[in-house]
């Protein structure tokens, strides 16, 4: 254990066994770091900027960012709490955690901004409580997100706020995806999109795991956002670059250029008459309060 800065604690590695839901997923994004938000999608930052708004932060106060993988909800709070404030940043992503804490020292930040190797599911504790946690699209990657929420209340003021991140209806256009590449899939079992996960089914279900962990004054509002991409390999781009990255690590061994053929094809089917994708999102932000 370490202290980033005065009273706060936090865990700079992660010791024992992870769950292998978690080991699979920070996988994934441990190997999409090095692109991570950075391949000319505007999707990130401005959805991390809207989820951290309901936050209502104030200067100098503490915020714990869950999952931060390469900062867009860390430098949006770390720009309204100012110096004297405190941002913490935790993601099980190995490379997310390292090319993040460039960005911090890059931008002169380290002095009241920091990331460390954590796990969402066991958000640190900090003496008094933190003032406000975040989780930009995280909560649905956790074996129990109900269990998760209880413990994200734990360490808490109290009056703490806690906004997370979750998709809504997803664009049925793009299940042609799946299906084109489904037939080259080591297994056939679907991928389950997170806004069908128990838990994230509909506002209502987002807000009886809020209040089931203790939390008031919850409140959730959906917004829309569309990624536009300028042709089919921008777009191809993106899904290595994110969580999508998964699609292609679940083909067959030697089978990936015709998964990748069969996609394009069935994504070009899709683009605008000036070739550009557009690919739209409904995402659900919530927010609630520690009693």
């Amino acid at each position: 254990m370490c202290s980033g800065r005065g009273d706060v604690v936090i865990a700079k590695d992660v010791s024992g066994p992870i769950h292998p839901q978690k080991h699979k997923v920070s996988g994934v994004f441990h190997r999409a770091s090095d692109t991570y938000d950075a391949v000319g999608v505007d999707f990130f930052e401005p959805l991390a900027a809207a989820l951290v708004a309901r936050a209502d932060l104030r200067p100098g106060e503490s915020v714990l960012d869950l999952g931060t993988g390469r900062g867009a909800a860390l430098f949006a709070a770390a720009r309204i709490v100012g110096p004297e404030g405190e941002v913490v940043g935790i993601d099980l992503a190995e490379g997310m955690v390292e090319r993040t804490s460039a960005d911090i020292h890059l931008h002169g930040l380290s002095g009241h901004v920091h990331v460390r190797h954590g796990d969402a599911d066991h958000p640190p504790a900090r003496d008094g409580g933190w003032d406000t946690v975040v989780a930009s699209f995280v909560l649905f990657f956790l074996p129990d997100p109900a269990e998760a929420a209880e413990r994200i209340r734990s360490v808490l003021r109290p009056s703490g706020r806690f906004v997370m991140s979750s998709f809504d209806t997803p664009d049925q256009r793009w299940k042609i995806v799946e299906e084109a590449v489904r037939p080259f899939w080591v297994d056939e079992i679907e991928p389950a999109h997170p806004a069908t996960r128990p838990w994230f089914a509909t506002v209502d279900s987002v807000t009886e795991l809020m209040a089931g962990a203790g939390f008031v004054d919850i409140d959730t509002v959906v917004i829309d956002h569309d990624n536009i991409y300028s042709d089919v390999d921008h777009w191809l781009a993106w899904t290595w670059s994110a969580g999508a990255r998964a699609i292609w690590e679940r083909v067959r061994e030697g089978e990936l250029s015709e998964a990748l053929a069969a996609a394009r094809e069935a994504v070009s089917s899709l683009a605008e008459p000036d070739g550009t994708l557009v690919e739209s999102f409904r995402v659900r932000l919530s927010r609630a309060v520690k009693p």
